[in-house]
């Protein structure tokens, strides 16, 4: 009997513990019923009419840009086809460098203008000349007897020793803008029984241009054109592609 009446007691003690120390969150909430105003009823989804629901558009998702996290306001399409993109145009070949700086300092109030030099291919020159001897001491013995021959038969032909580079201890007979003036040297050289090399040498030169970068529009860069060219006829002009970082030229 005693060991009864201690069960009895141990399991009322955790029944008292347990009331005491589990919260209240873990007890499922009673749901209140909801209230319904006087004269109106409780009607199942399926009883309504179907011309009496109403039909609700779903939202899109919002898609948050990489721009926007940053904390920058989007970028409208729009606003971007709007910009009128610029024109550029180059104006040329002027006579030299002072020339195109002349233009330039005459048309400055009219358009953006920059001065372009360019490196173009020019007519080659055409050098004649023996072939570099096995040594200096050769080469300056033929070079005199060259000399007395030229003199003998009446030619007007320079000759000099060459002192340094890939032709070092060749002799140079002149070199010439005109080829048919080449040809006629090597001939020379043939019937006094030498023979010559004629080789064409490839030359460059300057060509002074003038750039309009960054013009409002064609229809603005073609106005200010008609007045600028009046005071030099010999320069045309033509679209040129805009550079998108302005280069130092």
């Amino acid at each position: 009997m005693r060991g009864i009446f201690f069960g009895l007691l141990l399991s009322n003690l955790l029944y008292l513990a347990w009331q005491l120390f589990v919260p209240a969150a873990t007890v499922a909430p009673v749901r209140q019923p909801v209230p319904v105003a006087e004269g109106e009823r409780v009607q199942l989804l399926a009883e309504v009419p179907q011309e009496q629901l109403r039909a609700y558009t779903s939202v899109p998702d919002v898609v948050v840009t990489e721009v926007e996290q940053a904390g920058q306001p989007p970028v409208d399409e729009q606003d971007v086809g709007s910009v009128a993109p610029l024109y550029c145009a180059e104006i040329g070949p002027f006579r030299d460098r002072a020339d195109a700086e002349n233009f330039i300092a005459s048309n400055a109030e009219r358009l953006p203008l920059v001065l372009d030099l360019r490196q173009v291919e020019a007519a080659p020159d055409y050098r004649v000349f023996l072939p570099p001897f096995n040594s200096r001491e050769l080469a300056a013995s033929t070079m005199q007897t060259l000399r007395s021959s030229f003199e003998a038969n009446n030619l007007a032909i320079d000759t000099y020793l060459i002192p340094r580079g890939e032709l070092a201890n060749g002799i140079a007979l002149g070199l010439f803008s005109e080829q048919r003036n080449a040809l006629n040297v090597q001939q020379q050289m043939e019937r006094l029984g030498y023979t010559v090399v004629v080789r064409t040498e490839p030359k460059q030169r300057e060509e002074a241009w003038v750039l309009a970068d960054g013009v409002e529009s064609e229809a603005v860069f073609q106005r200010q054109w008609q007045q600028m060219r009046l005071s030099r006829s010999y320069v045309e002009t033509g679209e040129k592609l805009c550079e998108t970082i302005a280069q130092a030229r």
